[in-house]
């Protein structure tokens, strides 16, 4: 398949095909309820203030930082990440196509059907919101958002159909590709172990980095920024080193996790594999507070923002305890194997290349 961007043979062709429908179909149908939800945000934006009022002025704690505006805010993020989440799983299938890999191919059906769980929990945490919305307008309004939500329900249709693509043709992709890079190192065991490991830890890394980097990290930012008791004269340097501290060092940290890999580097895996374990731990906390601690700021991510956790540390947890075994791993010569077989590929490829011009000029 080379450098070629669009990859030769039939079900590879279809799979470039399915991934670039998916995102365009998908996308269009994210794009028209983000507008949808933005006007009806601005053109209610009189009377969710005056609901937010009221809210404040309520003597229940559990409501001293609830915002139904920030309702609007909450589901246009949830769109915005889908699209985000459509941009990348069309980056995996051309990354997949081109490295011809089975590992690959099979995380991008996991990515996809992950993605269809993520946009179910959307909808039902759309429905509460709505609820809420629901009881301080006029009927007429309600025509809108039930609008809306018919559009809602149309797209998890056709993600469920889109999903199911997926699975079938990572069953034809893997009969074709087998484990094709393995097949080519010869007959050692235990370097094909090694490489097999290596190969999953690289694939695991470009997972957890759209996990962690994009999709918790985007939600949780946008909770803490949007905070109603947190005034803006205390939003001091102090504060936001405090509170972005930790999420910066999880994008710190899949960079060196990045650089490792490339390098080969014993002690720059072991600084991740520590990174990691840090990350994994203020996810946690955040998630004990969830559901323990200020509930209320996070009541309108809440759903979505634990599915969004639990996948992510199901993810830390599996890239963990590949990475001890790649640390073990590291310093007898992976990447020197992996060349030696694309190099004996391009040999065997000129050989072949030669003996037909050979038979060619014979006849």
């Amino acid at each position: 398949m080379g450098n070629k961007l669009i990859p030769e043979g039939k079900w590879s062709r279809i799979t470039l095909s399915w991934s670039f429908l998916q995102f365009l179909v998908i996308s269009i149908m994210e794009f028209i309820i983000i507008v949808l939800n933005y006007n009806d945000k601005r053109d209610l934006s009189s009377s969710l203030d005056e609901i937010d009022k009221k809210y404040k002025d309520n003597e229940n704690s559990d409501k001293d930082s609830y915002s139904v505006s920030g309702n609007y805010t909450a589901l246009i993020v949830y769109q915005v990440l889908f699209i985000v989440a459509l941009v990348y799983q069309l980056y995996l299938t051309v990354d997949t196509l081109l490295k011809f890999s089975t590992i690959d191919l099979i995380s991008l059906a996991l990515f996809n059907s992950m993605c269809l769980v993520y946009s179910i929990i959307q909808i039902s945490q759309t429905d509460t919101i709505f609820e809420e919305i629901l009881k301080h307008i006029d009927e007429d309004f309600s025509l809108n958002i039930n609008s809306t939500k018919l559009l809602m329900k149309i797209n998890i249709g056709m993600m469920i159909i889109f999903t199911i693509g997926w699975w079938y043709i990572t069953f034809k992709l893997y009969k074709i590709f087998g484990w094709n890079v393995f097949k080519q190192i010869g007959a050692d065991i235990s370097l094909k172990e090694r490489l097999k490991m290596f190969n999953i830890l690289v694939t695991l890394l470009k997972v957890t980095f759209f996990f962690i980097n994009v999709l918790f990290l985007t939600q949780y930012c946008t909770v803490i920024l949007s905070d109603p008791k947190i005034p803006d004269k205390d939003r001091t340097t102090n504060w936001y080193f405090q509170e972005f501290a930790i999420p910066v060092l999880g994008i710190i940290c899949t960079a060196i996790g990045f650089i490792a890999m490339i390098k080969e580097s014993r002690l720059l895996l072991g600084i991740y594999i520590f990174t990691l374990c840090a990350v994994m731990g203020f996810i946690s906390s955040v998630l004990t507070d969830l559901y323990q601690g200020d509930k209320a700021k996070y009541q309108n991510f809440k759903k979505s923002l634990t599915v969004t956790i639990i996948f992510t540390l199901v993810l830390c947890l599996i890239t963990y305890c590949i990475s001890l075994i790649n640390f073990k791993n590291f310093g007898l010569g992976i990447p020197k194997s992996i060349n030696k077989s694309k190099n004996k590929n391009t040999i065997q490829s000129n050989q072949a290349e030669n003996n037909q011009q050979k038979r060619l000029s014979i006849d």
